[in-house]
């Protein structure tokens, strides 16, 4: 139940963030392109304040270092995937933009950013590593398993 309430948590920042999206949509209406690029900008980046917005409640302190790691999250991921289905040919493929920018992998990453988060925030390292440990190490183990969930996605689209 805490996990969920956690969930719940992190699942604000990107309602609040819709809000936004929604008074530039209103905005891009009355026909100026300024607003029109600002709309379609937001639209293209929810995916990653998803993730930012979920990485954050599923920490235990709401931590920037989890924020982090849901935006290095989601971006690598975003990476392993077009670039594991990029086509020889070059040719458009929808179905690695689907994978890729959807709402769910900005959900899925978050909750995979935040849980990591939770585990490693306070990691010792060697000494000569010490400067990586604690909540430095967080980003930086997001992003290799970032790189793994993304390949099996990419498998599997």
């Amino acid at each position: 139940m805490d996990v969920l309430k956690r969930f719940a948590v992190g699942a604000v920042y990107p309602v609040v963030a819709l809000i936004i999206i929604g008074i530039f949509w209103i905005a891009q209406l009355s026909g100026l392109k300024a607003m029109d690029s600002i709309y379609n900008g937001l639209i293209l980046m929810f995916p990653l304040v998803v993730s930012i917005g979920i990485a954050i409640g599923m920490s235990k302190d709401q931590s920037g270092a989890a924020a982090l790691a849901g935006a290095v999250g989601w971006l690598v991921y975003g990476a392993v995937v077009v670039s594991l289905n990029y086509p020889k040919d070059g040719a458009f493929n929808p179905t690695t933009m689907s994978a890729n920018f959807n709402f769910l992998s900005g959900i899925y990453m978050g909750i995979t950013a935040g849980l990591l988060y939770n585990r490693f925030y306070n990691i010792r390292l060697p000494e000569w590593l010490a400067f990586f440990g604690g909540r430095r190490f967080v980003p930086i183990i997001t992003a290799v398993v970032a790189l793994f969930i993304g390949a099996f996605v990419a498998a599997i689209f």
